[in-house]
Protein backbone atom coordinates (compact mmCIF):
# COMPACT_ATOMS: atom_id res chain seq x y z
CA UNK A 1 0.00 0.00 0.00
CA UNK A 2 2.89 2.39 0.63
CA UNK A 3 3.94 2.65 -3.05
CA UNK A 4 0.31 3.32 -4.05
CA UNK A 5 -0.13 5.99 -1.36
CA UNK A 6 3.16 7.69 -2.30
CA UNK A 7 2.26 7.65 -6.00
CA UNK A 8 -1.19 9.12 -5.41
CA UNK A 9 0.22 11.80 -3.10
CA UNK A 10 2.84 12.92 -5.64
CA UNK A 11 0.28 13.04 -8.44
CA UNK A 12 -2.13 15.08 -6.31
CA UNK A 13 0.65 17.57 -5.57
CA UNK A 14 1.48 17.88 -9.27
CA UNK A 15 -2.18 18.22 -10.27
CA UNK A 16 -2.73 21.04 -7.78
CA UNK A 17 0.51 22.94 -8.30
CA UNK A 18 2.55 24.55 -11.06
CA UNK A 19 5.48 22.11 -10.89
CA UNK A 20 4.76 20.79 -14.40
CA UNK A 21 4.89 24.30 -15.83
CA UNK A 22 7.94 25.26 -13.80
CA UNK A 23 9.92 22.33 -15.17
CA UNK A 24 8.66 22.77 -18.74
CA UNK A 25 9.51 26.48 -18.55
CA UNK A 26 13.11 25.55 -17.72
CA UNK A 27 13.32 23.05 -20.58
CA UNK A 28 11.90 25.69 -22.95
CA UNK A 29 14.28 28.40 -21.73
CA UNK A 30 17.34 26.13 -21.95
CA UNK A 31 16.43 25.40 -25.58
CA UNK A 32 16.25 29.08 -26.51
CA UNK A 33 12.51 29.73 -26.03
CA UNK A 34 11.63 27.01 -28.53
CA UNK A 35 11.51 23.22 -28.54
CA UNK A 36 14.89 22.89 -30.23
CA UNK A 37 15.10 19.20 -29.27
CA UNK A 38 11.74 18.30 -30.82
CA UNK A 39 13.42 16.87 -33.92
CA UNK A 40 16.98 16.64 -32.61
CA UNK A 41 18.80 13.44 -33.56
CA UNK A 42 19.47 12.54 -29.91
CA UNK A 43 15.95 12.99 -28.53
CA UNK A 44 13.99 11.96 -31.62
CA UNK A 45 16.12 9.64 -33.73
CA UNK A 46 18.10 7.90 -30.98
CA UNK A 47 15.89 7.94 -27.86
CA UNK A 48 12.46 7.95 -29.50
CA UNK A 49 12.93 5.97 -32.71
CA UNK A 50 15.89 3.71 -31.95
CA UNK A 51 14.62 3.21 -28.42
CA UNK A 52 11.49 1.56 -29.79
CA UNK A 53 13.60 -0.68 -31.98
CA UNK A 54 15.73 -1.68 -28.99
CA UNK A 55 12.65 -2.82 -27.08
CA UNK A 56 11.33 -4.72 -30.10
CA UNK A 57 14.69 -6.46 -30.39
CA UNK A 58 14.62 -7.36 -26.70
CA UNK A 59 11.12 -8.75 -27.12
CA UNK A 60 12.25 -10.88 -30.07
CA UNK A 61 15.07 -12.31 -27.95
CA UNK A 62 12.51 -13.27 -25.30
CA UNK A 63 10.27 -14.82 -27.94
CA UNK A 64 13.20 -16.87 -29.23
CA UNK A 65 14.00 -18.15 -25.74
CA UNK A 66 10.36 -19.05 -25.20
CA UNK A 67 10.39 -21.05 -28.43
CA UNK A 68 13.60 -22.80 -27.41
CA UNK A 69 11.92 -23.70 -24.12
CA UNK A 70 9.48 -25.88 -26.04
CA UNK A 71 12.32 -28.10 -27.26
CA UNK A 72 15.19 -27.82 -24.77
CA UNK A 73 14.82 -28.54 -21.06
CA UNK A 74 17.49 -26.02 -20.05
CA UNK A 75 15.31 -23.22 -21.42
CA UNK A 76 11.98 -24.76 -20.44
CA UNK A 77 12.10 -23.70 -16.79
CA UNK A 78 12.30 -20.06 -17.85
CA UNK A 79 9.40 -20.26 -20.30
CA UNK A 80 6.62 -19.03 -17.96
CA UNK A 81 8.61 -16.09 -16.52
CA UNK A 82 9.60 -15.07 -20.05
CA UNK A 83 6.01 -15.32 -21.27
CA UNK A 84 4.96 -13.09 -18.38
CA UNK A 85 7.67 -10.50 -19.17
CA UNK A 86 6.89 -10.50 -22.88
CA UNK A 87 3.16 -10.21 -22.20
CA UNK A 88 3.78 -7.22 -19.94
CA UNK A 89 5.99 -5.54 -22.55
CA UNK A 90 3.23 -5.92 -25.14
CA UNK A 91 0.02 -5.42 -23.15
CA UNK A 92 0.96 -2.48 -20.92
CA UNK A 93 2.08 -0.03 -23.65
CA UNK A 94 -0.92 -0.99 -25.81
CA UNK A 95 -3.32 -0.39 -22.90
CA UNK A 96 -1.80 3.02 -22.26
CA UNK A 97 -1.97 3.86 -25.96
CA UNK A 98 -5.67 2.95 -25.95
CA UNK A 99 -6.25 5.25 -22.99
CA UNK A 100 -4.43 8.06 -24.80
CA UNK A 101 -7.02 7.79 -27.59
CA UNK A 102 -9.69 9.20 -25.24
CA UNK A 103 -7.37 11.77 -23.66
CA UNK A 104 -7.87 15.39 -24.81
CA UNK A 105 -4.80 16.58 -22.88
CA UNK A 106 -2.42 18.48 -25.21
CA UNK A 107 1.36 18.29 -25.36
CA UNK A 108 3.37 21.21 -23.96
CA UNK A 109 4.37 22.17 -27.51
CA UNK A 110 0.64 22.77 -28.29
CA UNK A 111 0.24 25.36 -25.53
CA UNK A 112 0.22 29.12 -26.12
CA UNK A 113 2.76 29.39 -23.29
CA UNK A 114 5.24 27.59 -25.54
CA UNK A 115 4.32 28.92 -28.97
CA UNK A 116 1.16 26.89 -29.61
CA UNK A 117 -2.47 27.98 -29.57
CA UNK A 118 -4.06 26.13 -26.62
CA UNK A 119 -4.44 27.64 -23.15
CA UNK A 120 -2.99 25.50 -20.35
CA UNK A 121 -5.33 23.64 -17.99
CA UNK A 122 -4.60 21.07 -15.31
CA UNK A 123 -4.90 17.51 -16.55
CA UNK A 124 -8.25 16.68 -14.99
CA UNK A 125 -9.86 19.95 -15.99
CA UNK A 126 -10.45 18.24 -19.35
CA UNK A 127 -13.38 15.96 -20.16
CA UNK A 128 -12.10 12.56 -21.23
CA UNK A 129 -13.80 10.65 -24.02
CA UNK A 130 -13.53 9.97 -27.76
CA UNK A 131 -11.79 13.03 -29.16
CA UNK A 132 -9.73 14.22 -32.07
CA UNK A 133 -7.55 16.52 -29.98
CA UNK A 134 -4.76 16.11 -27.47
CA UNK A 135 -3.74 12.46 -27.00
CA UNK A 136 -0.63 13.51 -25.04
CA UNK A 137 -1.54 12.00 -21.66
CA UNK A 138 -0.21 9.77 -20.23
CA UNK A 139 3.20 9.22 -21.80
CA UNK A 140 3.11 6.41 -24.33
CA UNK A 141 6.79 6.23 -25.22
CA UNK A 142 7.94 5.99 -21.60
CA UNK A 143 5.50 3.10 -21.11
CA UNK A 144 7.72 0.92 -23.26
CA UNK A 145 10.59 1.44 -20.85
CA UNK A 146 8.63 1.29 -17.59
CA UNK A 147 6.94 -1.94 -18.73
CA UNK A 148 10.32 -3.55 -18.02
CA UNK A 149 9.31 -3.42 -14.35
CA UNK A 150 8.06 -6.92 -15.17
CA UNK A 151 11.68 -8.10 -14.92
CA UNK A 152 11.67 -7.18 -11.24
CA UNK A 153 8.53 -9.13 -10.45
CA UNK A 154 9.75 -12.15 -12.41
CA UNK A 155 13.09 -12.03 -10.56
CA UNK A 156 11.32 -12.13 -7.17
CA UNK A 157 10.73 -15.82 -7.76
CA UNK A 158 14.37 -16.62 -8.45
CA UNK A 159 16.69 -14.32 -6.54
CA UNK A 160 17.10 -12.93 -3.05
CA UNK A 161 18.03 -9.50 -4.49
CA UNK A 162 15.37 -8.74 -7.12
CA UNK A 163 15.87 -5.00 -6.64
CA UNK A 164 18.73 -5.24 -9.15
CA UNK A 165 16.15 -6.03 -11.81
CA UNK A 166 14.39 -2.72 -11.21
CA UNK A 167 17.26 -0.95 -12.96
CA UNK A 168 16.31 -1.76 -16.60
CA UNK A 169 12.76 -0.45 -16.20
CA UNK A 170 13.83 2.65 -14.29
CA UNK A 171 16.78 3.44 -16.55
CA UNK A 172 15.03 2.96 -19.89
CA UNK A 173 11.78 4.51 -18.70
CA UNK A 174 13.49 7.61 -17.30
CA UNK A 175 15.63 8.09 -20.41
CA UNK A 176 12.53 7.85 -22.58
CA UNK A 177 10.62 10.20 -20.26
CA UNK A 178 13.34 12.87 -20.14
CA UNK A 179 13.82 12.64 -23.89
CA UNK A 180 10.14 13.35 -24.46
CA UNK A 181 10.06 16.17 -21.91
CA UNK A 182 13.02 17.78 -23.67
CA UNK A 183 11.09 17.59 -26.95
CA UNK A 184 8.05 19.29 -25.42
CA UNK A 185 5.93 16.17 -25.80
CA UNK A 186 5.08 15.62 -22.12
CA UNK A 187 4.99 17.15 -18.68
CA UNK A 188 6.58 15.48 -15.66
CA UNK A 189 3.17 14.37 -14.37
CA UNK A 190 2.46 12.54 -17.64
CA UNK A 191 5.52 10.38 -17.10
CA UNK A 192 4.84 9.78 -13.41
CA UNK A 193 1.33 8.64 -14.29
CA UNK A 194 2.84 6.22 -16.79
CA UNK A 195 5.43 4.97 -14.30
CA UNK A 196 2.78 4.14 -11.73
CA UNK A 197 0.40 2.57 -14.24
CA UNK A 198 3.21 0.37 -15.53
CA UNK A 199 4.23 -0.68 -12.02
CA UNK A 200 0.77 -1.70 -10.87
CA UNK A 201 -0.11 -3.26 -14.23
CA UNK A 202 3.06 -5.38 -14.14
CA UNK A 203 2.19 -6.42 -10.58
CA UNK A 204 -1.37 -7.33 -11.57
CA UNK A 205 -0.21 -9.41 -14.53
CA UNK A 206 2.39 -11.08 -12.32
CA UNK A 207 -0.30 -12.25 -9.91
CA UNK A 208 -2.50 -13.41 -12.80
CA UNK A 209 0.36 -15.60 -14.02
CA UNK A 210 0.32 -17.46 -10.64
CA UNK A 211 4.10 -17.31 -10.02
CA UNK A 212 3.91 -19.82 -7.16
CA UNK A 213 3.39 -22.46 -9.86
CA UNK A 214 6.46 -21.49 -11.84
CA UNK A 215 9.30 -24.02 -11.78
CA UNK A 216 12.11 -22.96 -9.48
CA UNK A 217 15.81 -23.55 -10.19
CA UNK A 218 17.64 -25.94 -7.91
CA UNK A 219 19.00 -24.25 -4.77
CA UNK A 220 21.30 -25.42 -2.01
CA UNK A 221 19.56 -26.78 1.07
CA UNK A 222 18.38 -24.08 3.47
CA UNK A 223 18.17 -21.33 0.82
CA UNK A 224 14.73 -19.91 0.18
CA UNK A 225 13.31 -19.73 -3.35
CA UNK A 226 11.84 -16.33 -2.67
CA UNK A 227 8.74 -14.69 -1.23
CA UNK A 228 6.21 -16.20 -3.61
CA UNK A 229 6.38 -19.93 -2.74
Amino acid sequence: MLPLAAWVLVLMILENSSIDLWLADHWYALEGQRWAWRNHWLSYELIHHRGKQLLIGFGLVMLTLIALGLHFARFGKWRLPLIYCLTSMMVIPVAIARFKSISPVPCPWDLSRYGGDIVYQHTFSYSFGPTGMGHCFPSGHAAGGFALFALYFAACRYTRRPVIFLFPGLAVGLVFALGQQARGAHFLSHDLWTMGLCWFSALGLFLLFRPHRWPAPARPAGVSDGPFN
